[in-house]
């Protein structure tokens, strides 16, 4: 997933090293059987794919998107960081409102908020004003117990 404008520059400059790739594979190079060409072109292209879509998804959270769904706690990590690209906001000015350094928002994200507290975890969502709107909490083996904000 991409963070921030440096690894969407990076990965703009990935995608067209591969596209060039992909170009250049256009005609069979010698001595190379007609499965393994294919098959190096798949691979290019399952890379090209994979990267659009990073690109996609960031540019949409560019444009504001600003509801999440999540259906587990461990996809809350991503969720944070979706809002805070939604928000227009960069990882120097969360720090800044969190009172941390931007080289810790940028520890947080690449490790999915593994090392954060409870408490940082909170002044995060306050900081990006976050809302609940519905909480839907299930125990196995027993009915759902739902919670509207």
């Amino acid at each position: 997933m991409i963070q921030n404008k440096h690894q969407y520059k990076v990965t703009n400059s990935k995608l067209k090293e591969l596209e060039q790739s992909l170009a250049n594979l256009a005609a069979n190079p010698e001595g190379l059987s007609e499965r393994l060409w294919q098959s190096q072109q798949a691979g290019v292209r399952v890379w090209i794919d994979r990267l659009k879509a990073e690109i996609a998804e960031y540019d949409g959270l560019q444009q504001g998107e600003s509801v999440f769904k999540i259906s587990s706690l461990t996809e809350l990590p991503i969720a944070l960081i979706k809002a805070r690209i939604a928000s227009g906001m960069t990882q120097k000015e969360l720090a800044e409102k969190i009172g941390v350094k931007e080289q810790q928002i940028q520890r947080y994200e690449a490790n999915h908020y593994d090392s954060a507290s409870f408490e940082r975890l909170r002044e995060v969502f306050e900081a990006l004003g976050i809302s609940f709107k519905e909480i839907i909490m299930e125990i196995e083996g027993s009915a759902a117990i739902s919670k509207s904000l």
